[in-house]
């Protein structure tokens, strides 16, 4: 029997074997209306020539791809260094697993919207998980309007209307202040993550407000991404404007432990000296010297309800929640 131009099998083939029209085929392998004796020669007739139907003839019977996209707004390099991010992925490829959904990773240039577009297209996706999105990307505009359901982890950007699943940022902020008021803070620093995003906004207004509480407000906020580098200079500003700082906010476990590098140049003791609390508690955070005290996010649970959300609307045609917000832990060690 002639096969197609690679040499695999082709719905005709099977159809042909099988002794039925393309269509009938098509349909008895696609879940579609056929009687059970035509069911079992199409599928037996592919089973014979290790026939596997392709994404496309399968959306065009109706059955879903079980390909989720997994995005992430950040340049490659910022990816595969970002200890939060590559965490929250491997929680993703679990709870999809679980739920017998594919994970794709997009790895589309952030501001490329048509190369992402053609790309997902060519994924064949059910849904997306957006994992990072910056405000003013062409990428965030386009995946409100996208023909398939959107969830975000971590409250959307901007105006952007989309289902999505957070932590208490703001909570979370606030926890840090009353922890280093405890303590005996009175000059406290904020070292934020990128400005073009919610959660450093809301971790910093958490914080402010629980500082205002005891008729303090921060000595120092200095914005930036969420890794060490910026953490190694804004401590070094921090330092140079205000020497007698003796509580810092971190955004990020990474900031906190350029944070930490610094002191520990500078001859700073901390927690004596200089008391210092980040988010996220990843391994890096039991690693550090001390080790740091920060705000545990439940990535599990988060990674679980985006697949919850995004299954229940791919199942029912709607969605079940349009947001789901989880508490964040202080996780007390050694630093604060």
């Amino acid at each position: 029997m002639a096969m197609g131009d690679n040499g695999a099998a082709t719905i005709r083939d099977v159809a042909k074997l099988a002794g039925v029209a393309v269509s009938t085929a098509s349909r008895a392998l696609g879940g579609g209306s056929a009687s059970s004796r035509t069911r079992a020669k199409v599928q037996e007739a592919a089973r014979q020539l290790n026939f596997v139907p392709n994404q496309s003839a399968r959306r065009l019977t109706g059955r879903r791809s079980g390909v989720v996209a997994l995005v992430v707004d950040e340049s490659t390099n910022a990816l595969f260094q970002d200890d939060f991010i590559s965490a929250l992925l491997g929680q993703l490829g679990v709870s999809l697993a679980g739920a017998g959904l594919l994970p794709f990773l997009v790895l589309a240039p952030p501001d490329d919207a048509e190369g992402f577009r053609e790309l997902l297209g060519r994924s064949e996706a059910d849904g997306v998980i957006v994992a990072s999105m910056h405000e003013g990307h062409h990428l965030a505009g386009m995946l409100e309007h996208l023909d398939r359901p959107v969830v975000f982890i971590g409250r959307p950007p901007g105006k952007i209307k989309c289902p999505y699943v957070d932590v208490d940022n703001y909570g979370g902020g606030y926890l840090a202040g009353r922890r280093l008021l405890e303590r005996g803070c009175r000059r406290m620093a904020v070292i934020e993550g990128p400005k073009d995003m919610p959660t450093p906004y809301d971790r910093t207004a958490g914080f402010t407000d629980a500082l205002a509480e005891e008729g303090l407000e921060p000595v120092m906020k200095i914005s930036g991404s969420y890794d060490m580098e910026h953490g190694l200079a804004a401590m070094a500003a921090v330092l140079e404007a205000v020497p007698d700082v003796d509580g810092v906010f971190a955004h990020s476990d990474k900031i906190a432990a350029g944070a930490l590098r610094v002191l520990h140049q500078e001859g700073r003791r901390v927690p004596e000296d200089v008391a210092i609390i980040g988010f996220d508690d990843l391994q890096a955070a039991r690693l550090l010297t001390p080790q740091l005290t920060t705000l545990a996010q439940p990535l599990p649970d988060m990674a679980q309800a985006a697949t919850e959300m995004l299954e229940h609307r791919l199942e029912h045609g709607e969605w079940k929640v349009s947001a789901q917000r989880f508490p964040v832990h202080l996780t007390v060690r050694d630093s604060a």
